[in-house]
């Protein structure tokens, strides 16, 4: 990929704990290109989330650690910028929306205030010339709530949070993302806490703001039917490797690492007569003391005692299809 919007390169983070150094993530590679919208898949735990807040920073420091790696957005390595320059680019450059919407808006406040804050917030890092009062903000708020297909937004915006169905504040939270114009967008499970119906709509509306502003995406899911709706590519982790990166049609017809193929094969098909699913045994290994070589090995039907030994190295498998698994590897 040339010059992607988004370039996690080697990136590795630990975290200091009373039991030990926490190895939350070993060398995640992943790149985002402008317009893209990639998915990150994987069990609860894999390191997804944590992949997400360390693009913006918003992991404490310490217990959080960087062993090495960058974060390149714009070319700029994210990990090395002052704090302060990291402010101006959060929340208007990139923007991230969050799967549980109560706990991002303040119960006391009504929307519109809260909107009409982020705003004023994201022009105080411009030009002074380009600064709104309050009653401009306002308006910028009501359009923005209109823009996420919220009915009657200039009543609306009086409401508090607990006024709001589950969709209806998600759907201020994703306005509020949008407020600086950002050209990367960040969700983090953003549909988990809805029903279907009102997911679908979620979704529906994401994948309309995308083709609207040409946003870049990278969806954090965990559910495999909200990646195959809305991504071009996914990514899948597992234990905090990236283990598969491909287009999304070739990740669901030809999956290439093992644990892919599980994932894959847990997914109940709506024709099928299946008695009961089938699960991946074992668990998520315990990252303060990870098994050498590739940590999928002691759940993978497939291993080989070079699994254990050896970590794989991240290659081509076919044409844009890359994988970690020492079954496409040198005298596989």
């Amino acid at each position: 990929m040339t010059d992607p919007l988004l370039d996690i390169r080697d990136f590795r983070l630990h975290f200091d704990t009373f039991d030990g150094e926490h190895k939350a993530l070993d060398g995640i590679n992943i790149q985002v290109a402008r317009g893209e919208t990639v998915g990150i898949v994987g069990e609860t735990g894999c390191g997804k989330s944590i992949t997400a807040k360390s693009v913006l920073r918003l992991l404490p420091s310490p217990p959080a650690r960087v062993v090495s790696g960058e974060i390149r957005f714009q070319g700029r390595d994210l990990l090395t910028l002052p704090e302060a320059e990291i402010r101006r680019i959060r929340g208007i450059d990139i923007a991230m929306i969050f799967q549980d919407p109560m706990t991002y808006l303040n119960p006391v406040f009504t929307v519109g205030q809260q909107l009409v804050d982020v705003i004023l917030s994201h022009q105080a890092a411009g030009p002074s010339a380009d600064r709104l009062n309050r009653r401009a903000a306002r308006d910028k708020a009501v359009a923005l709530l209109e823009s996420v297909r919220i009915p009657h937004a200039d009543v609306q915006i009086d409401s508090y949070p607990h006024q709001l169905s589950g969709g209806m504040r998600q759907r201020v939270l994703i306005a509020m993302a949008l407020s600086g114009s950002p050209s990367l967008l960040i969700a983090d499970e953003p549909t988990t806490a809805l029903d279907v119906t009102i997911q679908a709509q979620i979704l529906q509306l994401i994948a309309d703001l995308v083709d609207e502003f040409h946003l870049a995406v990278l969806m954090i899911s965990h559910d495999l039917g909200v990646v195959a709706r809305l991504c071009r590519r996914v990514v899948v982790m597992y234990a905090g490797n990236v283990v598969e990166d491909a287009p999304t049609a070739e990740i669901f017809e030809h999956p290439k690492h093992p644990y892919t193929q599980r994932l894959l094969q847990a997914i109940p098909h709506l024709h099928a007569d299946v008695q009961h699913l089938s699960g991946i045994t074992g668990s998520i290994p315990n990252l303060l003391d990870p098994p050498p070589g590739c940590r999928f090995h002691p759940r993978c039907g497939q291993a080989m005692p070079v699994c254990a030994r050896m970590k794989p190295v991240f290659g081509d498998v076919a044409p844009g299809h890359g994988a970690a698994c020492h079954l496409y590897g040198e005298g596989a």
